[in-house]
This record gives structure tokens, sequence and C-alpha cells, in this order.
């Protein structure tokens, strides 16, 4: 809390320092990164602010209509399945890559049989491992085989597949040479420049004849990503004109910031939530974590009502969150709720499970959550429960995780922007690193939701799986998680977006 109120105090004294300057007559949207950007393609590095990139420069097959729901063309105009286990598409004539050369049946099938090459390591390459081929029918007509019937099949092709130019990315040696230096795609904005320390900057495509109302063409110029780590920089920056957009997770900044005249704050709610995960089977060597009966008095402890008075941006769009999936969200289903707040009964829970006296504990809070890692150590200290706090970056968390070292971790799931129940189905219960769980029952069900065609039994398949995480008391849903842009009032930022990082550079638009 007082590092959290030293940042406000500065906050006001950096909002009279000078007057913001918006860059709406250059045409250019300065936003604020926090890690310096290696690359502009989501394959290379799934995090936030390169899926803002990545959604700009690259466009997948179809698109997701997330306002109006159904699948929309984009770079194919039309599809169909013969069977269960073929789609054959029809691709646009008139598309170009950024270079001006043209995009055609080849690209889709390269970057298809790169993505899914042995030798090929991303992550979530496990989004595509139900393809059994892919073949050119024609220039611009193409054939998948799914090994499986897949449910999710076209989503994953709208929200997780971005298209890559044969001719550009197949000659490079070193592949990650394309995302971090040459990134050509057929998207509404094409890369300029990418550095390190100098950031990103995008210019507006002014060819994008597959531009709709689902995936609309630029409407700025340029957007220029700053790498700038500290929050309160950012802040700094906005406040004196050198920025025009932050996405912010701390509450006290939201709330100081906006308060200025000169700034809007847009909260954008799409499938976006806090949770907190338990290593139930002990994988980091924490055995008390192992009794439900302890895990149910980690819950039992949390007022998450009070979490999110205090802790949590985006006021009203912020609301307690029962399940691991959105009701919006096609195949999600649910009947059970996680343990309502009750602390005196979370102390009987430790005194039966034989830790009256509580136990040293770490919990690991990744970016966006670091302040609601420190408030929920400060509930959990009221049942004995000591905890210390170790906020990380993305990649600091993803060792943890393959490492066995997550005890407690207090994160986001944006679904992979994905509006299908089987994104968190597969992202928590994957029987890989990320699964702290390793629950048969569970297992068996997600692979029943993953095959079946029918919408009522994945529904049912895949409500078994989010009861049974309540039930077992495996994962705590917390609150949803708006994301919260802060920004000149100038500047407009869309809701809604099934973007990783809640918003579309091509939806960013000057009054």
């Amino acid at each position: 809390m007082r590092q959290m109120l030293k940042i406000g105090a500065a906050v006001l004294a950096l909002l009279g320092a000078a007057p913001a300057l918006a860059q709406k007559s250059a045409d250019t949207v300065r936003v604020g990164f926090f890690d310096p950007v290696a690359s502009a393609l989501l394959y290379d590095d799934s995090q936030p602010e390169i899926g803002l990139l990545s959604r700009a420069v690259f466009d997948p097959l179809i698109c997701f209509d997330a306002r109006a729901g159904g699948f929309k063309p984009l770079l194919a105009t039309s599809w169909t399945t013969p069977d269960s286990r073929t789609i054959d598409f029809e691709l646009r004539r008139d598309v170009k890559f950024h270079d001006g050369s043209g995009f055609s049946a080849d690209d889709v099938v390269y970057t298809l049989r790169y993505v899914t090459a042995a030798d090929t390591n991303f992550r979530f390459k496990e989004n595509f491992d139900w393809l059994a081929s892919i073949e050119k029918l024609d220039d611009y007509r193409v054939r998948m085989k799914l090994k499986r019937p897949v449910s999710n099949a076209l989503m994953r092709l709208a929200i997780s597949f971005a298209v890559l130019p044969a001719a550009k990315h197949g000659p490079l040696a070193d592949k990650a040479e394309f995302g971090r230096r040459i990134a050509i795609g057929t998207g509404p904005f094409r890369l300029e420049s990418l550095d390190a320390s100098k950031g990103v900057v995008l210019v507006r495509n002014p060819a994008y004849p597959q531009g709709s109302d689902c995936k609309p063409a630029a409407k700025v110029g340029r957007i220029h990503a700053i790498p700038m780590p500290e929050l309160q920089t950012q802040v700094a920056q906005l406040a004196t004109g050198g920025l025009d957009l932050l996405h912010v997770a701390s509450k006290d900044v939201v709330d100081f910031v906006g308060a200025d005249p000169r700034f809007a704050v847009t909260a954008s709610q799409s499938i976006t939530y806090h949770y907190m995960a338990i290593d139930s089977v002990g994988r980091s060597g924490h055995p008390a974590l192992k009794d439900i009966r302890v895990r149910q008095a980690l819950m039992q402890s949390i007022d998450r009502a009070l979490i999110i008075r205090n802790v949590v941006p985006g006021g009203e769009a912020v609301t307690p969150h029962d399940a691991l999936c959105f009701r919006i969200q096609l195949g999600c289903d649910f009947s059970t709720k996680p343990p309502a707040y009750d602390r005196e009964a979370a102390k009987a829970l430790m005194t039966q499970a034989g830790y009256a006296d509580g136990f040293d504990i770490e919990i690991t809070a990744t970016p966006g959550s670091h302040d609601l890692g420190v408030a929920i150590a400060g509930e959990l200290r009221k049942i004995n429960v000591r905890a210390k706090v170790d906020k990380v970056t993305f990649v600091a968390y993803r060792q943890k995780q393959r490492d066995s070292k997550l005890q407690l971790l207090i994160g986001q799931w944006t679904s992979g922007g994905v509006p299908d129940a089987s994104s968190p189905a597969e992202f928590f219960f994957d029987r890989g690193a990320r699964d702290y769980w390793r629950d048969p029952q569970i297992d068996a069900w997600v692979q029943e939701g993953l095959a079946a065609d029918d919408e009522a039994v994945r529904k049912q398949a895949f409500g078994r799986v989010f009861d049974r995480a309540n039930e077992q008391r495996y994962i705590l849903p917390i609150s949803t998680k708006p994301d919260v842009f802060v920004h000149t009032k100038d500047l407009t930022v869309a809701r809604g977006s099934m973007s990783v990082y809640g918003a579309d550079a091509n939806e960013l638009a000057w009054k």
C-alpha cells in the first residue's frame, strides 16, 4: 500500500508539470509498452503487447465478429465442410502483402505446415495439433484435413492464426529474424521499424481490400510503441505529452490520472479475468496445498468484493467471477461457484487440517496482477498464512512454471482472445507445464468437449470441467479484469476487443 501511495503522489505531481500534447496533428499514437519488443509476431512471443502488434500486422484466414457473433470472411471469402474432418477454403484474389507481393494458397499452405512442423517450437503450438494435412487445390483454394473432428478449429483459425508470406519466411535459416526484422503481413498496418530500445513503429497499410466491420482498416496513420518498464515513467510521459495511450493495471494510477480533465479512461471488458491457482498435486513441494481443506481455507479467506473495490481498476465493469469461462464463450457452462468468503470458517478448516499456526508460502504474481498479489497476501495473513510475493515478468513466470516452482499463482487469463470454452479448458488442464492439478477425470471431459460437434454435448463436457475445478478448489476465479486504458481525450479506444491486449490497433481513432 505504501508503494501505491508513493506512485499516486508522484502522479499528482507529474500531472501538473506540463500540458499533455497529443500527436493528433502528426497522426501518430504513441503507446507505452512495459517490455522491450523482440518480435512483431505472436508465434514468437504470446505476451499481450506483442498481441497488439501481431494482430495489426498479420491477418488470419477468417474473422470472428465479437460484437455480432459468428465467423466472417477475411483472407478467405468462403468455406465449406464436406465432412467432419475436412474444411475447404476459397481465398481472396485481391490481397497483397506489405511488400507488394501477391497472397495466394501457397502462403496458407506454407504457414500451416510451418506451425505444425515437428521442429517448430512456440507457445500454444497445441492450438493446431488437430491438423492432419493442408493441400493446395489451386492458387486460391486450400483443403484442410483434420486428425479428428474438432469443434473449435474455425475459432483457432480466426483467433490464433497469422498467415506468413512463404517466399519471405521460408528461406530464412533463423526464423526469428522474420518477426524482429522483416514482419511482412497483410494486416491493416505494416511494420516500419523495430528496435529493442526505441520501440516499434507501425504505419497504416493504404491498401486493405479485406477490411470489414469485423476487422476494419486502420484509422490512424502511425503507431509508435515505446518500451518504458516503469509505470511512473509512462505516467510522466503521458502528463508531459510524450505518450498518448497507457495500458494500466494499477487502480490508484487510473483513479489519479483519470481525474485530470485532459485525459480519459476506457475500460474494455471481454473475456479476461483474474485468478488464483493452487498447486494441488505438490509439484512445488508444498505438502499443505494437497489438502482440499487447506485449498478451501485459502479461498474462503479472500474477500473478493473488498479486493475488487480497492485493487482492480475498471469501476463498474469489474465484477466477481465464478468460473473459468464466460457464458458468452461458445461451449461455456457451469453450475457451481467458488466457496463464499468466510474467514472464521477458513480458520476452522486450517485447524482441522493441522495448520492452526499457518505456514509460509510464496505467491507468484504475473504482470498486471502485482497489486492483486500483494492484496491477497494481506488477506491470507489473517488466517496465519505468511505469503511472500514474487512480482515476476512473463519470462520469469514461464520459467518458474516449467520448473514446478509455482505454489500460489496470481494471474490473469485472456483465453488467448478466443471466445470459446475450449481455450481455458486446454490452458489450465493440458497435462503439460501449466497443469498443476493432473486430474484424469477433467482430462477426459476436456477431450470429450474438444471432439464434440454438437454444442449441447460441448457445453455439458466443459461444464463438468469447470464445475470440478470449483469443487476441488483447484483455481479461484477472482474477478473480471477489464483492460483499462488511460489516454488523451482526443483519442478513442474501441471496447470489447478479443485481443489479448484488450484493444486493437486498427480500432484506435482520433476524435
